[in-house]
């Protein structure tokens, strides 16, 4: 069995969804505050996955995800590189997403891309419309076409200077991200950060449209089923 562990505390707050999508699919997992890993680092070593939810983690003070990500790397920097090492899952959505870019996991420490503001400088929620652009990642086996999922963020503008790996695209630039990414990988493809919001969208009834409905929901699922392979 799996063992995952969640993130929560200091403002993070869709924990509880995230939890859920993992243990639907048979995982063990363990909601976590941020103090406690912190104080704990080696506890890493007792987990295959680690995910980061959305949230607004340190009230986004600074800018989002920066407070969370310094306070990682100056105690964690070590643990998340054994972790790393041994094929250890990462997942960031949304603010966890903006914590990862931050800590520049994506790239081996040298930032890359950063999640800067919208191009219309304003908070969005809806779903929207995905294409998946690369299925190579562990993440997306067996995941090909089209997802519909919830987005709800004003920091979520990829703004790149370097090559990514990107894996989700918007169909509609909803941001103005680079090339309209929406998620990306790391070079192993182990881990993922992307800001639509997955971990809400597992279950049909949530959805606003009912034609597609169960099929986009079970894609959905398959997302987290592939994390935890």
């Amino acid at each position: 069995m799996r063992k995952v562990l969640v993130l929560t505390g200091d403002g993070i707050n869709s924990e509880n969804e995230l939890a859920l999508a993992f243990s639907r699919q048979g995982a063990s997992v363990t909601k976590v505050h941020v103090n406690l890993l912190l104080s704990q680092p080696s506890m890493l070593r007792s987990y295959d996955l680690l995910a980061l939810p959305g949230g607004f983690s340190f009230g986004d003070e600074i800018r989002s995800g920066k407070i969370l990500a310094e306070k990682m790397r100056e105690v964690l920097s070590s643990a998340l590189a054994d972790f790393r090492a041994r094929d250890g899952r990462i997942i960031g959505i949304c603010n966890g997403f903006q914590v990862l870019a931050q800590l520049g996991v994506f790239d081996d420490g040298e930032r890359s891309f950063t999640l800067a503001e919208n191009d219309h400088r304003t908070f969005i929620d809806k779903w929207t419309k995905l294409s998946v652009t690369d299925n190579r990642s562990p993440w997306f086996q067996n995941l090909t076409g089209d997802l519909f999922l919830p987005i709800r963020h004003r920091e979520g503008r990829i703004v790149a200077r370097g090559e990514l790996n990107p894996v989700l695209s918007y169909e509609e630039n909803v941001n103005g991200s680079k090339d309209r990414m929406a998620g990306v990988t790391d070079r192993s493809g182990n881990v993922l950060g992307l800001m639509p919001h997955p971990e809400v969208a597992c279950f049909s009834f949530l959805h606003p449209f009912k034609d597609g409905a169960e099929e986009n929901a079970a894609k959905v699922t398959r997302l987290f089923i592939n994390g935890l392979a």
